[in-house]
């Protein structure tokens, strides 16, 4: 097999294909409403409504959960009728969870990888469970679409959208379009994360950032340092992770050199930045994991309070929360889906094609087509080649 970082010289001219062609130009707009309601929280309604459109769905549902107190970072349902909207009650969730298959199954789905309820569950289960009752059948609901944006010990958070029997199950266009959206909606889902509570009482957006436990950068497009949060002053201070040279932003440590300033460019336009800038591992020097993500902000058409030359905001969280540093990294190296991602961490956890699809809920054939991608885009050759990759890649975290 070839080294570590031949593989990763391979994939980057993949890796650039990937970025160029991840967001069709009429998509555009959606993205930009999903950045600018992180900045002004009150936008979220209009953004998910203007993505329901787009699906032609009936209703939206997007939650964000603050963990460990349970707080909702973002809490919207677009559509529901009143009679409808307080059945978020713990039974009914529980009830929600079953119809996907329990929570351990759910703890297997992608991170951005949108699942559709009919594929994933036992349809003729249906009439037994009383969210499908009492909630989907009532409204003429036919079908969920539903994406998991985070998972950690910081936050959860997921989206769904429903679809009428009037329109039909979601076929492979509304598929495909929250596979270009997930990684905006999860950028956006794991910032709120990781500003926590302090958004929802800060004035500004610049205010909720100089309010987080976490550092945040402001750069402009030349990674030049506008402005630094309490955090990442201490950070910069001491050269660890981040550092300044004259001025400009830099990591002490890339797993892949150039990745933040990358991100940063590609800010510039939302077309471009696609997965690229979503949990860029790094480590303190005492080897303590850390990750970095990384937001635009150049074409926001809502500022906060932030200075108009910032392109991105940098955010520094810790590292150890959960599943995404494997998934983030094996994407930034290989640039494999979420899907793909996912095969992978299963298949070095030493599960075979079998298990794997039970745990993801789709067909064996389905694994043995991820597989062989991820054998492409890493120049592996067998599973024993994927633990040793895997082995080469864990200790940066």
């Amino acid at each position: 097999m070839s080294s570590l970082a031949d593989s990763v010289v391979r994939s980057l001219q993949n890796l650039e294909l990937v970025l160029l062609s991840d967001v069709e130009d009429s998509l555009v707009d959606l993205i930009g409403g999903i950045y600018d309601a992180v900045v002004e929280p009150s936008r979220w309604h209009d953004a998910i409504d203007a993505i329901r459109h787009r699906i032609d769905c009936h209703n939206a549902m997007m939650t964000v959960i603050s963990l460990p107190t349970g707080g909702a970072l973002v809490n919207i349902s677009v559509n529901v009728p009143a009679a409808y909207a307080g059945m978020a009650t713990p039974d009914y969730i529980d009830e929600v969870i079953r119809l996907w298959g329990g929570p351990e199954r759910l703890a297997q789905m992608p991170l951005e990888e949108p699942a559709v309820l009919s594929e994933y569950s036992d349809i003729q289960a249906w009439p037994n469970n009383r969210y499908y009752t009492d909630f989907a059948r009532p409204q003429g609901l036919f079908d969920v679409v539903a994406v998991c944006l985070t998972r950690d010990r910081t936050a959860i958070g997921n989206i769904g959208f429903g679809r009428h029997e009037s329109a039909g199950r979601p076929g492979p266009k509304e598929v495909d379009i929250l596979r270009r959206l997930g990684p905006h909606l999860r950028r956006a889902a794991m910032i709120s994360g990781i500003l926590g509570q302090t958004e929802l009482r800060a004035t500004t957006f610049e205010s909720a950032l100089d309010a987080a436990q976490s550092g945040v950068i402001l750069v402009d497009s030349s990674m030049a340092i506008l402005h630094a949060n309490q955090a990442a002053q201490t950070m910069l201070a001491n050269s660890d992770p981040i550092r300044e040279r004259l001025g400009w932003l830099a990591l002490r440590l890339e797993l892949l050199p150039g990745q933040l300033k990358a991100a940063v460019g590609a800010c510039e336009s939302d077309t471009g930045l696609g997965r690229r800038g979503i949990g860029i591992p790094t480590r303190r020097r005492d080897g303590s994991p850390l990750i970095v993500h990384v937001m635009p902000l150049e074409r926001r058409s809502v500022r906060g309070g932030i200075a108009s030359n910032a392109s991105a905001a940098v955010f520094v969280a810790d590292g150890s929360g959960g599943i995404a540093p494997m998934h983030d990294a094996l994407g930034l190296l290989f640039a494999l889906t979420p899907a793909e991602a996912r095969v992978f961490e299963l298949v070095v956890e030493g599960l075979e094609n079998e298990a794997v699809a039970l745990a993801l809920g789709v067909a064996t054939s389905t694994v043995k087509t991820h597989l062989l991608r991820v054998f492409e885009k890493t120049g592996a050759h067998s599973r024993a080649d994927l633990a040793r990759l895997a082995r080469q890649i864990m200790p940066t975290f």
